[in-house]
């Protein structure tokens, strides 16, 4: 062997020997270090025995260990380096042993340093430096969630505890500090908030606060105290607010003057600077780069803010004439002069709904509610009483005349005004810009829209109970109608040729109308016709042997016919000529089909029900006609009425007559009764004789 790898190998032996050697020492004295510096955080924060002074020389021992186990586990790391194959398992063992060493350096190394920072937190608080006191907590927490969980020791709660408690210590002085630095009174007809000045240690709590949490507690009841008890009253009451300094507070009252009524647009603006000019004054503190006291506020309510004022403020300044309209700049100028003042006051951002953008588009607005006035007037219109009428249309002279105009009838007085005022709207309409004309178009069909779905469930009760109340709905509904197919002619073709309206656009509104009004009246006709046959149910004619009528049969006839002559009474000055007269025929013709058919069917009638019968068909003969304009027209109105007529004749006459007015099937009984229905009432109303057997022979199809 050489010289050279003598003195290398020799060289290698006195390295490995220093390790061996060393690796023991260090694991002992580690041991030592860390039984020490349990002992001593032990005595200081569980028994309190001793003073925090000893953990200097304690710290400065961990260090001196730390620098000799990163020297020896470098040594190693250089040896296993050298491949000294022997040495391989021995270096493996010493690396592992270190590593275990170490982390007991950095686990007992974080027990010193957290003590070391509560003894800093402390000094901080007593010197007043609460941020940088929260932001070393927050380190410190950092070092107590570093500590594996392996490697947690019991005194790391001792010291955790420790700290939780600094903390809650903290946070409570801060939050007393705001309270007696910023006062909120809140109460029903005046609200208070003061504000200390020139106070740095309130502008450290609240940076302390900020940092330990961005969510602020003391700002957030700021936040909800300015929401509910200054912004909300300024722009929903009528207030006044005053500010003053007084004992070194900063002072601002806000006195709700009259809960029920508003402040004009001017004085709500002017108040809501007064409140930003306080803040900004007062309580427009820095709690991060780029983060105030009033950023942190309007982060909350700028939106809720813009909205309030645009819906409680703003819409109601939207003037309704033109007059208005073109004084409306002075809104403007003074919506955007408020919306600088809530930016710079970092209440707004740039991204909050624009109050200002909103004014600028007046003229949307102005036809907006223009034409949403209109449409509370129209429906002010039809809550009116339907019963208060005015006549319209022209005379029909007979029922068959072909009316062109609108026949005369009883309408709304409600409904003349409606109408004038659509007219009025559609005027409008043909003289405004293509925008405004639309709108005020689509507002004419709206109304005419509402009047079909309101007015019925308005005067619901009336309507299904008053005969005169359904008959006039009819005729508005009608004239109404009428009125639109005019108007398709005389203002649509005026309108904007941009919009695209055609000259038949009102067809749908006025087809809904008379559809809907006609169902209805059929539906309270059909009611009346309903009541007619259920009363002469009661007149017990439906039966197959007639000797004597009852009591009840006159009774219920009389009924009904009284039960028609006051549909005259309410419906004759109120229905067209015509609609009168038809309406009439066919509630009367359901009574005379009623009384004709039942006789008919009887097997057997008595000479004295006959006379019986026939005295009280005559009553109907004599009552029914004047129940029409004109009595002569009874037999265009009723289809049965010379059924009736003959049905009387044949009560009352002689098999001879009936063969003579039978006339071999041509005549005017052959027109109203099938040979059959003859047939049954001369075998009902005469004997089983050989002229009785004649007849029936003659009667046939």
């Amino acid at each position: 062997m050489s010289y050279l790898a003598e003195v290398l190998s020799s060289a290698e032996k006195m390295e490995l020997e220093q390790i061996n050697t060393k690796c023991p020492e260090l694991a002992a004295a580690v041991d030592v270090c860390k039984s020490n510096v349990l002992t001593y955080l032990e005595n200081v924060y569980v028994r309190f025995r001793e003073r925090p002074k000893q953990n200097k020389i304690l710290a400065n021992k961990l260090s001196q260990l730390q620098e000799e186990t990163t020297s020896l586990i470098n040594t190693v790391e250089e040896v296993t380096k050298k491949d000294l194959h022997k040495a391989e398992t021995e270096m493996k063992s010493h690396l592992d042993s270190l590593e275990r060493i170490n982390i007991t350096l950095t686990v007992v190394g974080s027990l010193s340093r957290i003590h070391e920072a509560l003894i800093e937190i402390r000094e901080l608080q007593d010197s007043h430096l609460y941020l940088q006191c929260m932001q070393k907590m927050k380190e410190t927490n950092n070092v107590i969630n570093s500590v594996p969980a392996d490697e947690r020791l019991p005194v790391l709660d001792q010291l955790s505890l420790a700290i939780n408690t600094e903390k809650s210590s903290l946070l409570n002085k801060l939050s007393n500090m705001f309270k007696d630095n910023v006062i909120l009174k809140p109460m029903e007809n005046k609200s208070v908030i003061k504000i200390k000045n020139e106070n740095d240690a309130m502008k450290q709590a609240l940076s302390a606060l900020y940092a330990y949490k961005t969510s602020v507690a003391p700002l957030d009841n700021v936040t909800r105290f300015l929401w509910n008890y200054v912004f909300v009253p300024v722009v929903d009451c009528t207030t006044e607010i005053k500010t003053n300094v007084e004992n070194n507070f900063a002072t601002m009252e806000i006195i709700t003057v009259d809960p029920n009524k508003k402040s004009s647009y001017a004085e709500v603006f002017a108040n809501i600077k007064t409140v930003l000019s306080f803040l900004l004054d007062n309580f427009n503190i820095s709690l991060a780069e780029d983060l105030s006291t009033l950023t942190y506020i309007g982060r909350d309510i700028r939106d809720n803010l813009s909205e309030l004022l645009i819906k409680h403020c703003l819409q109601d300044t939207i003037p309704s004439t033109a007059e208005g309209l073109q004084k409306y700049k002075v809104v403007i100028d003074a919506t955007e002069d408020l919306e600088k003042a809530l930016v710079a006051s970092k209440i707004f951002a740039e991204d909050t709904t624009s109050i200002l953008e909103y004014a600028n588009n007046i003229d949307i607005l102005f036809i907006n509610k223009k034409c949403k006035d209109y449409l509370i007037l129209a429906q002010n219109l039809m809550k009116k009483d339907l019963h208060d009428l005015v006549e319209v249309g022209v005379d029909e002279t007979n029922s068959l005349e072909i009316a062109t105009g609108f026949p005369r009838c009883s309408v709304s007085r409600n409904v003349v005004e409606l109408l004038n005022l659509l007219e009025k709207i559609l005027s409008e309409a043909v003289s405004s810009s293509e925008v405004c004309a639309g709108r005020l178009f689509c507002t004419v069909k709206n109304i005419c829209q509402i009047y079909g779905k309101f007015v019925p469930e308005h005067h619901k009760k009336l309507l299904q109970t008053i005969p005169q109340q359904i008959a006039v709905f009819y005729n508005n509904c009608m004239y109404i109608s009428r009125k639109l197919s005019d108007w398709n002619d005389s203002h649509l073709r005026k309108l904007p040729s941009l919009l695209n309206i055609g000259p038949r656009s009102f067809n749908d509104e006025g087809r809904q109308l008379r559809e809907m009004a006609s169902e209805m009246f059929a539906d309270y006709v059909d009611g009346q016709i309903k009541q007619i046959e259920e009363i002469m149910r009661d007149a017990n004619l439906q039966r197959q042997t007639l000797e004597q009528l009852d009591g009840s049969t006159e009774k219920c006839l009389r009924q009904c016919l009284r039960q028609q002559e006051l549909l005259k009474t309410v419906w004759q000055r109120v229905l067209p000529y015509s609609m009168y007269n038809k309406t009439v025929g066919v509630i009367l013709n359901s009574l005379c089909n009623h009384a004709v058919d039942a006789i008919v069917k009887c097997d057997d009638i008595s000479s004295e029900a006959a006379e019986h019968l026939v005295e009280l068909f005559k009553m109907v003969q004599t009552r029914g006609p004047k129940l029409f304009t004109d009595p002569k027209e009874v037999s265009l109105f009723v289809g049965s009425w010379y059924r009736l007529s003959e049905l009387v004749f044949v009560l009352s006459t002689s098999l001879v007559d009936i063969n003579d007015r039978w006339a071999d099937g041509k005549g005017p009984l052959a027109l109203q009764f099938k040979p059959e229905e003859l047939k049954q009432l001369v075998r009902a109303l005469f004997q089983n004789t050989e002229r009785r057997a004649a007849l029936l022979a003659k009667i046939h199809d």
